[in-house]
């Protein structure tokens, strides 16, 4: 089973360079890989057999099989769940005659696009990454990356350091303003992305978020029976189907055959486990741009941000080093902070400090 999601594990590897937050990486590649794995996991048939399996006395049971799965088995009202001697689930097919009329029938038409549907979920959680990756265009990399490769001489990392002194106090207002609109561009994309997922996915999935609601309320309250009886409403283990055949004289005929969906044992869990990490998504993609909101319209909070990160800086010089410094200019030095070490950050405020010290400030110049 390793071996089938072992790929991934490329795809997790951090880079020397993060152009990312922690909330951004966990919500565009842990969640992708997420996704991917259980899209492996459900496409493996030698870990969990085929996806749907008919009982039928019939010689040509490959012919059942793609049949009930092509044109969809279905449930009724009248298939109960009833326990053998053992405790264990029994199908029991119900109905006059075993056939349960058109209008009872609920037939499963979602079972064969969950890989499928899984796999599109994982391309759309990567969007707004892809899209910052492009449109960063490697600015971090360019300013960070020789701190990472000559980490032990002094020399080029002084030099380096001379160049984002440089860097900083030129005027690149309007392009880290471009920069940090794409940024929250794409994290009002991850938020967007998150809640259209939950109402795509519910109506995927008839009812999903609903029957989950009552499903995890049931595991609270420690009510195993009610979570196997809600999760099988969403997700059940055995259905019917009617095979048409035609004779040869050219009159049809059908036949009922009982099928078990042995997947659904896993995609129950599946689906459990992504309907907390969606919700976790949501809410945590939401509180972040919310954070963002608010550390655009207030210069202290701001101020206060990089201040921690700079506690042996006296407030008064990092002030003077941050003056008609705009929201842009701050987020792009907050992202380099975030990729240097604290030492060398500290380095780059005060040499700001000392460079800015130099200058008359401007009439009317804007503090952090």
């Amino acid at each position: 089973m390793y071996a089938a999601v072992k790929p991934l594990s490329k795809y997790l590897q951090f880079k020397s360079v993060h152009i990312y937050d922690a909330v951004f990486t966990i919500h565009s590649k842990c969640t992708v890989a997420l996704l991917l794995a259980c899209t492996f996991l459900l496409s493996s048939k030698q870990y969990f057999g085929d996806p749907i399996q008919c009982m039928r006395d019939h010689n040509d049971m490959d012919f059942i099989h793609a049949y009930c799965w092509m044109y969809g088995a279905y449930v009724s009202t009248n298939i109960t769940y009833t326990p053998d001697p053992f405790g264990h689930e029994r199908c029991k097919p119900g109905g006059l005659g075993g056939t349960v009329p058109m209008a009872q029938r609920r037939y499963l038409r979602y079972y064969q696009w969950v890989v499928l549907v899984l796999l599109l979920q994982s391309f759309v959680f990567y969007l707004p990454a892809f899209l910052w990756k492009i449109w960063e265009g490697g600015r971090l990399k360019h300013l960070c990356m020789d701190f990472h490769q000559t980490a032990v001489s002094k020399e080029r990392s002084k030099a380096h350091l001379g160049v984002l002194v440089k860097y900083f106090t030129s005027d690149y207002k309007e392009t880290h303003f471009r920069y940090f609109a794409s940024y929250v561009f794409c994290e009002v994309l991850n938020l967007g992305i998150s809640i259209l997922n939950m109402l795509l996915l519910d109506v995927f999935i008839e009812g999903f978020w609903t029957h989950y609601v009552d499903a995890f309320l049931a595991v609270y309250s420690g009510d195993w029976e009610m979570w196997s009886s809600i999760t099988k409403r969403v997700f059940p283990k055995c259905a019917k189907c009617e095979v048409v055949r035609f004779g040869p004289s050219g009159s049809d005929s059908s036949m009922d055959t009982l099928c078990l969906l042995p997947l659904n044992i896993l995609n129950e869990k599946i689906f459990a486990f992504l309907w907390v990490w969606f919700m976790a998504m949501t809410f945590l993609a939401g509180l972040k741009l919310f954070f963002r909101i608010i550390t655009m319209f207030n210069s202290g909070i701001r101020f206060h941000i990089l201040r921690a990160r700079a506690r042996l800086m006296p407030k008064s010089h990092l002030q003077r080093a941050l003056q008609n410094c705009s929201f842009g200019d701050w987020f792009v030095l907050m992202r380099v902070g975030n990729n240097i070490s604290p030492e060398m950050f500290l380095k780059l405020l005060e040499e700001l400090y000392a460079t800015q010290s130099q200058r008359k400030p401007p009439p009317g110049a804007d503090e952090i």
